[in-house]
């Protein structure tokens, strides 16, 4: 019977995926993790849903409108 390495020496030996050479780290999307109570979560989500939304381009698109309004 063949011994088995654990996992951790495993993912040494597992490939990466290598990174576009023409995307930069400003352009990358990287994890926005945060909690937010159930009741807005909730209410976010259906809103999404409801516009034909994914959640982060709703958040985008929140984030921009919010920058816009304190612009002045």
């Amino acid at each position: 019977m063949a011994k088995t390495q654990p996992a951790s020496k495993l993912s040494k030996h597992i490939a990466r995926p290598a990174r576009k050479a023409d995307q930069s780290d400003a352009s990358r999307a990287m994890p926005l993790n945060f909690k937010v109570p159930a009741d807005f979560r909730r209410e976010f989500k259906t809103f999404a849903a409801q516009h034909n939304k994914k959640l982060n381009q709703l958040l985008y698109e929140a984030f921009a409108a919010l920058k816009a309004k304190h612009a002045d």
